[in-house]
């Protein structure tokens, strides 16, 4: 018997159709998985079950009664909680006051209720979950994956029946990302019903009960999850077989391009150099350097934001704006632009990197967040920089779209470029970089060879309170 039940839904937003005629049931209590490539409509459908946008044609259905949210709250009333892949956080408030606020009109009140209420029972998940998040602290001064965590914690203090996960295990190591997946579990037979959204496959396949596959904002596939390989989940979200790029062979003595300041770290040409590490132990501090020491050694350089979302994406701007506002040597001269140029440039982007929709006039702000990344990835190599620094560059990005990415990073390596890959992604590390360190509270340890050391062992550097022992290539 269906919990929760899309019926016939189709969704658009103008002449674009973001979900068209999709059937989707889920029991309760079950963990139903929702994948497919970016734009496929996932995080559409969330947004209708969750009251953020109202359906254009077909039903939902929840508890076998219809119905038709009106905006967010009507979904909080229903105890849906939706864990946003982009976070909605106040910056300039506590992660404390944040939680307050969005228990203002719920059973924590924040005009009623002292806060140490909500602070024990946040307190509580917490030291469940093994986490650490200093809550008295400002969000714009909490690292990444701490807002993330507190995404996390503002949907479970809601004690929610249903948990909408959003790719909650972006910023994760493998030892979080491993507990996280054993919490959903355990929410589970807590009877919660659990709709997970995530390009980790593995993960999907670890924990779900069923899952249903998008495609092009339809339906193409709802199984029990035993029923389906990852393989065939790979196949069936981008209609075709995937295939993995192979690491490069590269030449015995490659010559030096740059050394960060004050360690031993040398950035060779025709490398990837990989930095691993939970963000926020100095992975900001070390993009700086770089940026210091290329600026200073005149080094044409792409950047790829480790935060798309503050550094990377203008409310308003469109793609060929945003195209303009990166390379205005290529398109602007004497207060003139190049227009003509410049949209036939963006276009030829956006098609070759397989944006979707394919609109240069469209906002950026108002793409799916995987498509923004293959726009910015896209926007950073088109003028070919020397050295590319390349934070998260497959973030919350499906698999076609990450195959198109690391091999469009191997290639642009080959020919005595230098690519810096910051990832919280192991696998994407290993499988990538030539040479790799990795940061553990601002000390950076390494630089290790491809091959020396394995996802697990990089883990528990990266988590561990002291890494005695391991060689040290500087702190910062």
């Amino acid at each position: 018997m269906a919990y929760i039940e899309f019926r016939n839904i189709t969704k658009s937003f103008g002449d674009c159709v973001a979900c068209h005629d999709v059937s989707i049931s889920i029991a309760k209590s079950e963990i139903h998985s929702i994948i497919g490539e970016n734009g496929a409509g996932k995080s559409t459908l969330m947004k209708l079950l969750g009251g953020i946008d109202p359906v254009t044609s077909g039903d939902l259905f929840l508890n076998q009664k219809v119905y038709k949210p009106e905006s967010a709250q009507d979904a909080f009333k229903n105890k849906i909680a939706f864990i946003h892949q982009h976070f909605v956080l106040a910056e300039q408030l506590s992660g404390l006051e944040n939680i307050l606020l969005s228990y203002s009109s719920s059973r924590f009140s924040l005009m009623t209720k002292n806060s140490s209420e909500v602070l024990t029972a946040a307190n509580q998940i917490l030291t469940r979950f093994n986490w650490k998040i200093d809550l008295n602290k400002l969000v714009s001064r909490l690292s990444v994956g701490e807002q993330q965590r507190l995404e996390i914690l503002k949907a479970l203090l809601q004690e929610p029946d249903i948990i909408i996960f959003d790719e909650p295990t972006a910023v994760l190591t493998p030892q979080e990302s491993e507990e996280l997946m054993q919490f959903i579990l355990q929410l589970k037979k807590e009877n919660k019903t659990i709709i997970l959204i995530s390009h980790k496959l593995n993960e999907i396949k670890s924990v779900s009960d069923s899952i249903s596959v998008l495609r092009h904002g339809r339906l193409v596939q709802s199984k029990p999850a035993q029923e389906l390989s990852i393989e065939q989940m790979a196949e069936l979200m981008i209609g075709r077989q995937v295939v993995k790029s192979t690491a490069l062979e590269r030449p015995p003595q490659r010559e030096a391009m740059l050394s960060v300041p004050n360690t031993s770290i040398s950035l060779l040409k025709s490398e990837i150099f990989g930095v691993a590490g939970i963000e926020g132990n100095g992975q900001s501090l070390l993009i700086s350097r770089l940026l210091q020491e290329m600026t200073k050694l005149n080094i044409k350089y792409g950047d790829i934001t480790e935060d798309r979302i503050k550094l990377s994406v203008f409310e308003g701007m469109n793609l060929w704006e945003h195209m303009l506002l990166k390379h205005k040597n290529e398109f602007l001269s004497k207060g003139l632009i190049f227009e003509l140029r410049l949209k036939k440039v963006t276009e030829d982007l956006v098609k070759s990197w397989d944006v979707r929709p394919p609109d240069i006039d469209k906002p950026l702000s108002e793409f799916s967040g995987g498509n923004q990344q293959k726009f910015v990835v896209g926007r950073e190599l088109w003028n070919q920089p020397q050295v590319l620094l390349a934070a998260h560059p497959t973030r919350g990005v499906d698999l076609g779209a990450q195959e198109h990415i690391h091999k469009s990073l191997l290639e642009f390596s080959k020919h005595k470029k230098a690519v810096v890959l910051v990832s919280s992604d192991l696998n994407e590390v290993l499988y990538l970089s030539d040479r790799f360190v990795i940061l553990n509270k601002n000390k950076i340890y390494g630089p290790f060879n491809r091959g020396e050391l394995n996802e697990q062992q990089i883990g528990l550097i990266m988590a561990a309170d002291n890494n005695e022992g391991i060689k040290l290539a500087g702190e910062l």
